[in-house]
């Protein structure tokens, strides 16, 4: 084996390690100029005016759509239309002159009368020192028991009851505005409002020391013995 022979066996030991060694250099300088760039200098760029930029929303662009027009239909009216006459004269009225007496409206103070006002009194239900018959509960009975008179028809039939008159004791205990609010029949009932209507005043009722009206109902009873 000559000296040629031994260097070039190692030269193919040493090929795959230089190979390697390549590969990894050119790597190496291709990543360096991707890397490489250009120092910029901020006085060079070019000057402009700052605008301000405001937000805004854009819409979204939507495809037209063809409107269908609507159809419309024609239908001829059948109804005839209304003649209007048009008038170019209006023929004014002839007032024919009234023949009877005119008569003169004259005013007679001896006739004139001023119209009565009528103001209603209060009607009271219960007041401090309601009306009394005259001598009590006892004599009211008293009077009652001697001026009715039972109807003869009624008696003979046997119709007995009670009737409820409603009235009002006046200022001066005067009896007025006889009611019937519940009665036994027409002749009954007529009986008990002829006694009431003959009864003499009672003692006015008051209130807070002053005479005033009140309203009372009294039970009247037609009993047979």
């Amino acid at each position: 084996m000559n000296h040629f022979t031994k260097r070039n066996k190692k030269l193919e030991k040493l090929r795959g390690i230089y190979f390697q060694i390549g590969l990894i250099i050119a790597g190496g300088l291709t990543l360096l100029a991707f890397e490489w760039t250009t120092p910029i200098n901020p006085y060079e760029l070019p000057k402009g005016n700052p605008v301000a930029e405001e937000p805004w929303d854009m819409q979204p662009l939507m495809p037209e759509k063809e409107i269908a027009k609507p159809t419309i239909k024609y239908t001829e009216n059948q109804k005839k239309s209304e003649i209007i006459e048009i008038v170019e004269k209006l023929v004014e009225p002839i007032l024919e002159p009234s023949h009877a007496p005119v008569t003169e409206i004259t005013f007679d103070p001896d006739k004139y009368y001023v119209p009565e006002i009528v103001v209603e009194e209060k009607i009271h239900t219960i007041v401090g020192e309601m009306p009394e018959f005259i001598g009590g509960v006892k004599q009211l009975f008293k009077y009652l028991g001697e001026n009715l008179n039972y109807p003869r028809r009624e008696r003979e039939a046997g119709i007995q009851g009670t009737v409820h008159l409603q009235f009002v004791i006046g200022k001066k205990g005067e009896i007025k505005n006889i009611a019937v609010l519940r009665g036994v029949n027409d002749a009954i009932d007529q009986e008990a409002i002829r006694v009431l209507k003959a009864m003499p005043n009672w003692k006015p009722g008051k209130q807070h020391g002053k005479t005033v009206n009140v309203k009372y109902v009294l039970p009247i009873k037609f009993k047979l013995q």
